[in-house]
């Protein structure tokens, strides 16, 4: 049974087929949020009134097989008003915020948890038009013709903005490697043992 039948069952009251199609949407729903929100709890509230808007509207909803392009619609337009409702940073968090960044930056490229979590940083030095659109091509597997669903962008600048946000992210990541390698080689020619007072 297809998708476009499941919304029909669930039109007609069988209740069943909501669990299945939440089932096969919510991990990826979730991790949109979270990605946009950098909150775990709020991400999972704000992924839950996805789905209480969609299962609210579920009777005027017209199936044209685009149900998971309309869920993250729904929730870009929740995360969207839940980002202009957060209250900025005070000066001192935000003076914590420059310092831990300073510190991560600061850390050898061998001490760097995963080559994840140096992508999620680079994906950050995007502007937010093109970081929304390559996270949601690469990372949430969407098409083109999707994304420009959702974000309300023509195809042809969806596919624009995420060409040249791989353009920059690969010189970013060609950097980022550059200084690794010449970390490495800093490590290598290092004495074994550093006196801990000078002589």
């Amino acid at each position: 049974m297809d998708e476009s039948e499941w919304i029909r069952r669930i039109q007609q009251g069988e209740t069943q087929y909501l669990t299945q199609l939440i089932e096969l949407y919510y991990t990826d729903i979730q991790k949109y949020c979270y990605w946009r929100i950098r909150n775990e709890e709020e991400s999972k509230d704000l992924t839950q009134e996805t789905f209480y808007r969609f299962c609210r509207h579920i009777e005027g909803y017209r199936n044209t097989g685009k149900c998971r392009a309309y869920l993250y619609t729904i929730a870009r337009h929740l995360c969207n008003d839940h980002l202009r409702k957060r209250p900025s940073l005070s000066w001192e968090e935000a003076a914590e915020e420059a310092e831990r960044k300073v510190l991560q930056q600061s850390i050898s490229i061998e001490d760097q948890v995963e080559r994840r979590q140096l992508v999620h940083e680079l994906l950050h030095l995007l502007p937010e038009e093109q970081r929304e659109l390559v996270f949601m091509r690469f990372c949430l597997d969407l098409t083109f013709r999707d994304i420009a669903r959702i974000t309300g962008v023509n195809v042809c600048m969806v596919q624009y903005r995420v060409k040249r946000g791989l353009t920059v992210l690969r010189q970013y990541w060609e950097r980022s490697e550059s200084v690794g390698q010449g970390v490495a080689k800093y490590h290598h020619r290092r004495p074994a043992e550093l006196p801990l007072t000078p002589r």
